[in-house]
């Protein structure tokens, strides 16, 4: 379980930073965070995709009280109550979740890898270069973020710019020839030797040229520098992001379950 836990804090810690960053840029969202049964509930803002319960259920029985306190977040802000459910929760999750109408939306694999310090990654294709973003240039990541997501999940820019800006996170552009063409983002936790590795798009016309490939092992490399030993990554399950993450070292250490509950009427006011 300590293994499961470190997993699932590459997935928490870099939204427990996310939020209160959030809130300062952008306070008309009402960005906000709770935790609750040993996991936290996130929110920034109607339709983001950080809206949601990770971790619960890890470190014991969830109680009817702390799922209530969960679901109450969600309904007094008049958006859907969304879990990411690890397969190691505790029962009671299920049977929360499995009692009020909790609907099966989607299934992400987590994969991990090993790193150290002695690791050696492969030099990119011939033209590409992979390099951190300034803080003088970090619109531009951004935008080439929302254009290279576009065609797969359209995404707000104030959700990457709320990430360019956190302490723990490293920012990288992939160029060809000098021009930037793509962009992902590394977020490393020294304290727990994590490294979380997030976000990743290439313009659709530079696709199909190692761009993908070349941003993750920079990270990696990156990761390994900064004293990580342990290196995460999310997909969905049996894609080409997920076969790609195989070829490129990384193991699939479980497949975790997103379950929502939406709401028959909406509740006024917000806290």
């Amino acid at each position: 379980m300590d293994m499961v836990r470190r997993l699932e804090a590459a997935e928490v810690l870099p939204n427990v930073d996310f939020i209160p960053a959030h809130a300062h840029l952008h306070p008309e969202f009402g960005s906000a965070m709770e935790q609750i049964a040993g996991g936290y509930a996130f929110y920034a803002g109607p339709g983001s995709p950080v809206n949601h319960g990770v971790g619960m259920g890890l470190n014991g029985p969830v109680t009817h009280e702390e799922f209530e306190r969960f679901e109450a977040f969600y309904r007094v802000r008049n958006v859907p109550a969304e879990i990411v459910m690890s397969p190691y929760a505790d029962p009671s999750l299920r049977e929360h979740t499995n009692s009020r109408g909790y609907k099966l939306t989607e299934f992400n694999s987590v994969l991990c890898q090993r790193l150290s310090a002695d690791m050696r990654f492969p030099d990119p294709p011939a033209g590409v270069t992979i390099r951190r973003v300034e803080k003088e240039n970090s619109r531009t990541w951004t935008d080439i973020l929302v254009q290279g997501f576009a065609d797969l999940c359209p995404l707000s820019p104030e959700l990457f710019e709320g990430f360019a800006r956190l302490e723990s996170s490293v920012p990288v552009f992939a160029y060809i020839d000098g021009n930037a063409v793509g962009g992902g983002n590394l977020s490393i936790f020294r304290q727990q030797r994590l490294a979380g590795l997030f976000g990743a798009a290439t313009l659709p016309e530079y696709r199909r040229r190692g761009v993908q490939t070349a941003m993750t092992y920079a990270r990696l490399r990156m990761a390994a520098d900064a004293g990580c030993d342990l290196a995460v990554v999310m997909t969905t399950p049996g894609s080409g992001s997920q076969r790609n993450a195989e070829r490129q070292g990384f193991h699939v250490a479980y497949t975790k379950v997103v379950l929502v509950r939406e709401w028959e009427g909406k509740m006024a006011g917000h806290p």
